[in-house]
């Protein structure tokens, strides 16, 4: 296994996605216990939309963002705490601030792949302070790769120290993904990271395209929990890059975080369905999945045919106010 990998674990942030934001605070540090006897190098912890995401548009989330993260940094000697902040969602004195006080290492600003300009006041705040500051693009398979290495570079010029680019729609094909880590090294000379989903069942395949073409940064999750089909399941791309071999203690500290997930939300680990296909195949957020399901049912109006819309109208993430509107349409057609 390539020791050079930064594994990245976001089950304790996208993975409240699929428990709709109510995660606790006991669970999170019993989680961040467990974290600390595998190979992880940060933790991600909070709100599925970040800092400061809690609302009644996006969940309300069943504990603070303080609570979780102080819960996460009491068993976190040798990991680094993370986070993943939206502007908009997340403010400097209301959400950051407190959150450097608490003691987070790692800071991800994120934007839409194409608005990255809106991440300067973050990251030039964060970039004056002792902390690790990421620059993050979602929904990366919206722009081209001369638009992404483009977007990458304004961040870089913020003060970012590293790229991270999202599948969030779980789109990509492993060629896609190679091409623009291979495209984001020979333009940047920082660490290039990547998230996947896995709405087309190549979650695992991504992400190890993205380490075979140079990624440093890959992003993990228990049992794949996450928005939509989920994300790369930790133990699988583990076990596909021979850790249960080259380093079994490790493998099996991975395989008990499994464990713990699985015996706490066995009625919320992601599954790839037919609507998460359809998701991944239109490019449509994978986030959206919960509210298109239950519009589905509510509205009469097939999953289908709410997809197409949304990936017509090229939503993207914080738009959820715009779906029941597009199912409502959709009904009276």
């Amino acid at each position: 296994m390539e020791r050079s990998i930064r594994f990245y674990d976001v089950s304790l942030r996208d993975g409240n996605h699929a428990l709709k934001h109510q995660l606790s605070a006991e669970f999170v540090a019993a989680y961040a216990a467990l974290s600390g006897k595998t190979s992880t190098w940060a933790l991600e912890v909070g709100h599925g939309n970040g800092l400061g995401g809690s609302s009644h548009l996006v969940g309300k989330s069943a504990e603070t963002d303080q609570n979780l993260l102080e819960s996460a940094r009491a068993f976190l000697p040798n990991s680094q705490l993370a986070v993943h902040v939206i502007p908009g969602f997340a403010t400097i004195d209301r959400d950051i601030q407190p959150a450097v006080d608490v003691g987070v290492d790692v800071f991800r600003i994120a934007s839409h792949a194409s608005e990255a300009t809106v991440c300067q006041t973050h990251i030039e705040y964060l970039s004056n302070l002792p902390v690790e500051v990421h620059g993050v693009l979602m929904m990366s398979h919206t722009v081209t790769i001369a638009q992404l290495v483009e977007q990458a570079k304004i961040l870089l010029e913020f003060g970012a120290t590293a790229i991270v680019f999202m599948d969030s729609a779980g789109h990509y094909r492993p060629s896609d993904v190679g091409e623009r880590v291979r495209a984001l090294r020979s333009e940047t000379a920082v660490d290039v990271g990547f998230h996947a989903h896995n709405n087309l069942g190549l979650a695992v395949q991504n992400a190890i395209a993205a380490i075979e073409s140079g990624a440093s940064i890959v992003d993990v999750s228990s049992r794949g929990l996450g928005a939509g089909a989920g994300n790369v399941p930790f133990e699988l791309l583990a076990l596909a890059l021979g850790m249960d071999e080259t380093a079994p203690e490790e493998f099996s500290g991975v395989l008990a975080l499994a464990d713990l997930v699985s015996s706490n939300f066995p009625q919320f680990l992601p599954q790839i369905s037919p609507s998460s296909i359809r998701s991944g195949l239109l490019g449509v957020f994978s986030g959206y999945a919960p509210q298109v399901e239950k519009l589905s049912e509510e509205f009469g109006v097939s999953a289908a045919k709410i997809w197409a819309s949304v990936a017509a109208r090229k939503l993207v993430a914080g738009q959820e106010s715009m779906l029941r509107e597009i199912a409502q349409d959709l009904q009276n057609l």
